[in-house]
């Protein structure tokens, strides 16, 4: 298992290379399980409104392709220095850079984002809180998959792990969910696995 203080450390977006295969794999197997999949209609339906906080919009469609190409201009997309915690929609769900992502700027900026996000939820009535999520952008590179014992982030605290991990959908159960030519990612795609469970699979998981 790898160590948090051993993930490799970055300073920007690792654009080129290639997303190693076995997270094919891991995907394929998430999305085999209801416990750990969301279709694209089923994100539509609960999610009150979409933000996606990155750091360019060449990350946000690597990391959200099919979400964009499915939800066009209904997702929000705001620059990792422009979020205002109490002018977020009431319902958002809200998708951060990971916190043990290996890019060190982008990990404490979001660290920073989440207190302010979590300050935020704790002020608000129960129907208009946030929810708040995690992705990945350099850590495909370098986590171990939760097959081989490995796991993206360190076991402790409040860190996210595999537990609250979940995949979108695959393109063939979803309609409107294809990639055009005109927007395939000019970087690597990474897989559409996100981190911090949603009501529906948080409710989902304790009725199974």
């Amino acid at each position: 298992m790898r160590h948090d203080e051993e993930r490799p450390r970055t300073s920007g977006f690792l654009s080129d290379g290639t997303v190693p295969g076995h997270w094919t794999q891991v995907l394929g197997s998430m999305r085999a399980n209801p416990f750990t999949h969301l279709s694209l209609d089923e994100v539509r339906a609960e999610a009150a409104h979409l933000l996606i906080v990155t750091p360019s919009p060449e990350v946000a469609r690597a990391c959200f392709g099919e979400m964009l190409d499915a939800f066009g201009d209904s997702v929000e997309i705001a620059a990792v220095d422009e979020l205002v915690p109490n002018h977020v929609p009431a319902g958002t769900w809200v998708f951060l850079p990971h916190r043990q992502d290996g890019w060190t700027d982008l990990e404490d900026a979001s660290a920073r984002m989440r207190r302010d996000l979590v300050k935020e939820n704790s002020s608000r009535e129960a129907p208009d809180k946030l929810v708040l999520m995690e992705y990945g952008i350099n850590l495909w590179m370098w986590a171990e998959p939760p097959s081989s014992g490995g796991d993206p982030v360190c076991h402790a605290g409040e860190l996210i792990s595999w537990e609250s991990a979940w995949a979108l959908g695959a393109n063939g159960t979803d309609a409107g969910s294809g990639t055009s030519e005109t927007s395939l990612p000019t970087a690597p795609a990474r897989p559409p696995i996100y981190f911090g469970l949603p009501p529906i699979l948080r409710q989902r998981r304790w009725d199974g």
